[in-house]
């Protein structure tokens, strides 16, 4: 039989104490009194330095130490008969929607058949301001290797127990019963680490929203360079207050045990978020936060029937994407997901606001608000930070309105719409209650001596820049389209009894006008960047639309970036159409289409 604490070790040197762990986790600094005694060499050693609780000590009845287990086999246990019966998982209950199982939800995943992601994998040094102005920051970015990133992060060989021990024990923090999605109270970094880095894992719990800005730890980690650049936090909210208040989102650890599951939801305020995985994996499940989807998410999480439905069932399309340790992913304003733990995982994460989805970030808010999100679970200080960023970009639009990007600029004009409105509700014949016009002002900073006239300075200035962008791009196409749009003339004449027809042999640059059979067709520039196939199918498809629906106009668009289309007025003339100002007409034979107006 094995011997334990109760006797005394012939010798006080432990041989393994020199291979004790730096950072041992805190049930084991608990059990450094404790001596096993292995049963083949007669070798005393901590049971501590053996990672072995004292309760699975005491359930060994022949143990044999790693060297002679290698001869002799593993150690044997004492017999024990269980108490109770095993309990099963009820599979009925589970998909009837009760969630008192934490395993639940893997069973549910997968279930469920969710399509492959096509988000952008990118380099770190790849990822910059111009590439956002490029591109914008629409959907999940996915970065490999973190070179590049300009950011410091923990060793992937941290532990929870470490983590506690710099942010410091006695730190509360909300843990996530994974089985009803429901916060347990009166948890602190010290009771985390027992239960994380411990043997005995009775629940499964998450840890998600441990803010750790201005403590060793936060203070030892940089985020990615583009985050600080972007961040509102950083770049609107005034310096010299962060030593006493501002919205403390900018950082957060998460701890994760296998199996946890976060249900489908979307960041405070709308805000992004950076997450790198120090260690594990994680398994997002996106859903596009598309105008009927984001209708969709404000009527499920009101729904009572919220738990029994899975939200991705209710959409179309949902996304998976795998992420490992050393991966980084951003995610974008308004996304809705839910996260899976394959493994036991770390991640350092952190949200931010920026002036790159404007009117997506108070869309959410405006959602939070309609679904009555508590205080607690919203982004602190939303309206005063919109207060200082309306202050920023005003000074801006004054001395540099040409450094703005078209992102930019169409977020300035909703965000002087939102400040118009926070500050007609102070008027005195506004009808609000007088608690939410506490909260505004409460809102206001100091700085900010009049909102109204910062809000109407606001919206006059980004509508006149905007204005003043559009003439000149008219200018500027009007001079080009003399140039480059008078190549070529091509009349289509119905014939009698058949189709009428195209067929082009000439460079692709074409003015093609359209006959019907009872008016004239408005001329609609084409620009072919494959082949004149193409364009020979485009002439056939709008004529044979113009034949069957008689339309006065054709509208060409096209799902790519920065093309709004061809439009004109409800003249009756043969003028040509002209792109609306600003545009670029390009055709892609796979992405162009007519539309009937």
């Amino acid at each position: 039989m094995s011997s334990t604490q109760t006797e005394v070790p012939q010798t006080e040197n432990c041989p393994l104490c020199d291979n004790k762990p730096r950072f041992m986790p805190l049930w084991l600094q608990e059990n450094t009194e404790t001596w096993i005694k292995c049963d083949i060499c007669l070798v005393w050693c901590h049971a501590a330095c053996l990672k072995l609780p004292a309760e699975e000590c005491e359930r060994i009845d022949e143990y044999h130490c790693p060297k002679c287990a290698i001869s002799h086999g593993s150690s044997t246990y004492k017999v024990r008969k269980s108490l109770r019966e095993h309990s099963r998982i009820n599979y009925a209950d589970l998909e009837n929607g009760l969630t008192g199982n934490p395993y639940k939800w893997k069973r549910v995943l997968d279930s469920k058949l969710f399509v492959k992601h096509k988000f952008p994998k990118i380099r770190g040094d790849q990822l910059t301001l111009d590439w956002i102005r490029t591109f914008g920051l629409d959907e999940p970015i996915l970065i490999d290797n973190p070179d590049g990133l300009d950011m410091k992060m923990p060793s992937k060989d941290i532990t929870v127990s470490y983590i506690a021990a710099t942010v410091g024990y006695d730190t509360p923090v909300d843990v996530i019963d994974v089985s009803t999605q429901q916060e347990q109270p009166s948890w602190n970094l010290y009771q985390w680490a027992n239960y994380f880095d411990g043997p005995k894992r009775d629940q499964v719990l998450n840890v998600i929203s441990l803010e750790i800005s201005g403590t060793p730890l936060g203070d030892s980690i940089v985020r990615p360079r583009i985050v600080r650049e972007l961040d509102w936090c950083d770049n609107v909210w005034p310096k010299e207050l962060k030593a006493f208040e501002y919205p403390k989102v900018q950082l957060y650890c998460l701890m994760s045990i296998k199996d946890s599951f976060t249900d489908f939801h979307i960041d405070f305020g709308g805000t992004s978020v950076f997450y790198h995985v120090i260690k594990g994996s994680k398994i997002f499940y996106f859903v596009r936060p598309t105008p009927p989807n984001l209708k969709k998410y404000a009527r499920w999480i009101s729904s009572p029937e919220q738990s029994m439905t899975f939200f991705a069932d209710l959409v179309k399309d949902c996304y998976e994407v795998r992420i490992c340790a050393g991966n980084t992913m951003i995610i974008p304003t308004g996304w809705i997901h839910a996260v899976y733990t394959p493994e036991d995982a770390i991640v350092i994460g952190g949200n931010f606001l920026h002036g790159y989805n404007i009117g997506g970030q108070l869309a959410i808010y405006e959602i939070e608000k309609r679904v009555d999100v508590p205080i607690k679970y919203r982004f602190p200080y939303f309206e005063k930070i919109c207060w200082y960023a309306g202050k920023k970009y005003y000074k801006i639009l004054k001395e540099n309105p040409d450094s703005l990007s078209q992102r930019e600029e169409k977020g300035l004009v909703e965000l002087a719409i939102f400040l118009s409105k926070l500050s007609s509700k102070l008027e005195r014949n506004s009808k609000v209650s007088s608690e939410e016009r506490h909260a505004i002002k409460e809102n206001i900073p100091t700085e900010v001596r009049d909102p109204a006239k910062l809000s109407r300075r606001l919206s006059r200035r980004i509508n006149k820049h905007i204005s003043k962008n559009n003439e000149e791009a008219d200018t500027q196409l009007d001079s080009t389209s003399r140039n480059h749009y008078e190549l070529h003339d091509v009349c289509v004449n119905e014939r009698s009894g058949s189709s009428p027809e195209l067929r082009l042999n000439t460079p692709t640059k074409i003015r093609l006008k359209i006959v019907s059979r009872k008016r004239n067709i408005d001329d609609v520039n084409i620009e072919d960047s494959e082949d004149n196939k193409g364009v020979n199918e485009m002439a056939d498809n709008s004529i044979n639309s113009a034949n069957e629906h008689q339309v006065k106009r054709i509208h060409l668009t096209s799902q790519t970036n920065n093309t709004e289309g061809l439009r004109r007025g409800d003249k009756q003339d043969n003028s040509p159409l002209t792109p609306q100002s600003g545009s670029t007409i390009s055709w892609h034979e796979e992405d162009k289409y007519f539309e009937e107006l």
